[in-house]
């Protein structure tokens, strides 16, 4: 039988999908991040979503909990995603969410499944409890109100921007030989990863609270914009920003830059770094002076995920590190 590969970034802005069945082509997708608990029979007791096949109206059950995914979870989770909460809590609710749906509605069959999934840096000690979980749900997951097993052949869990880090590097940069960073500046934390010929440097890695989201603080508390989420994506894409929301970013975003500097200042030299992560798209051309030109965005691999078929090219950026790792696997 034919072999599913997939890696998941279940992340706090989106949660990111490639997959590849055998050796075919590779597909990408996004989501909204948002994954919300209700009562066990709240879905089945309003008759909501039975056979859904659309991964932004669907639940997911396993034992004693069930969990709204994608944009409907909106309302039952508010519009600020919650972080003070691991997103492992709910990335398996996430992850069986994304399998379930592969499974019933693209492969349309039960397939062993190589997995891969990307956690942040501080979120990484947990991968062991994460593994057990999804090993312990695979025998019976309800999907939109369809009850199916998963084989999951092999899990790999890796620190947010492994795939840059495997897949994401110049030729000319021998990893093995060399100090590389891996600088990720995610929705909720930036984190500098270090590796030394080929392993990681776990002394020199660190992870903070500097993610876009403290740009998007900022700026809400200037302007008193409510919707956390939709304020993100406005400030991100440029598009539909009022006048009040333009003041404070032109104000803001010098401040947030200040921040990352501060930052990268305080670590030791390196030889190499591969950059992903979307807020650090909004500070490419200020990383590369900083960096001395030192720096890979990993494009190659973005260019791969937009000639899999997704268009936005935003997207296909912050892809990148889910393709590069599935590429490894």
């Amino acid at each position: 039988m034919s072999k599913l590969k997939i890696v998941i970034d279940p992340g706090s802005s989106a949660t990111k999908v490639a997959y590849q069945v055998d050796d075919g082509s590779t597909q990408c997708f996004s989501m909204s991040p948002y994954c919300a608990a209700v009562p066990p029979d709240y879905p089945r007791s309003s008759s909501w979503g039975i056979g859904s096949t659309h991964i932004e109206n669907a639940w997911v059950s396993h034992a004693d909990s069930c969990y709204l995914l994608g944009a409907i979870a909106k309302k039952f989770q508010g519009s600020a995603i919650r972080n003070d909460e691991l997103k492992h809590v709910k990335a398996l609710y996430k992850i069986l969410g994304v399998l379930a749906h592969i499974q019933t509605t693209i492969t349309r069959e039960k397939r062993p499944i190589d997995l891969g999934i990307l956690l942040p840096f501080d979120e990484y000690v947990t991968k062991d409890q994460l593994e057990e979980a999804l090993m312990l749900a695979q025998d019976l997951v309800q999907y939109c109100g369809r009850s199916l097993s998963l084989e999951i052949n092999e899990i790999t869990i890796c620190p947010e921007g492994a795939g840059l880090f495997l897949q994401g590097l110049p030729p000319k940069i021998d990893r093995q030989s060399a100090r590389v960073a891996v600088l990720v500046i995610g929705h909720r934390n930036a984190s500098w990863l270090v590796t030394e010929n080929g392993s990681p440097a776990l002394a020199e890695s660190v992870t903070n609270n500097l993610g876009f989201r403290w740009l998007v603080q900022e700026v809400r508390q200037r302007t008193g914009h409510k919707d956390e989420i939709a304020l993100a994506e406005m400030i991100f894409s440029g598009e539909h920003l009022h006048a009040d929301i333009q003041r404070a970013v032109q104000v803001c975003l010098p401040l947030y830059w200040q921040q990352i500097q501060l930052f990268l200042d305080e670590q030791q030299p390196i030889d190499y770094a591969v950059c992903g992560g979307g807020a650090a798209i909004l500070l490419e051309d200020k990383i590369i002076a900083h960096l001395s030109g030192k720096v890979s965005w990993a494009n190659h691999l973005s260019r791969a995920v937009l000639k899999s078929g997704l268009k936005d090219r935003v997207m296909a950026r912050r892809l990148a590190d889910c393709y590069g790792l599935l590429q490894s696997l």
